[in-house]
């Protein structure tokens, strides 16, 4: 990924908790961070929006997704 992307701080916040933590549900990002599961929950998806994150299975008996970080979001050029 090349070019600066700007991210909302709870998104960087959920980048760092997944490039710790590994693969996290919203509610797991959310505990981790310290943060609301819906705030959590947008910020996965902010990630994901610019490609930063993927939604990388669901769990089949609740149907939680569960994200990882993108390979190249390491290399991304993020701002506020």
């Amino acid at each position: 990924m090349s070019g600066t992307v700007s991210l909302s701080c709870h998104a960087k916040l959920a980048r760092v908790v997944l490039d710790n933590r590994g693969p996290l549900s919203p509610a797991e990002v959310a505990t981790e961070a310290r943060v609301d599961e819906d705030e959590a929950r947008d910020a996965l998806a902010e990630l994901a929006e610019v490609g930063l994150a993927e939604c990388v299975c669901g769990v089949c008996a609740t149907r939680e997704q569960v994200y990882q970080l993108d390979e190249d979001a390491n290399d991304a050029d993020v701002r506020a």
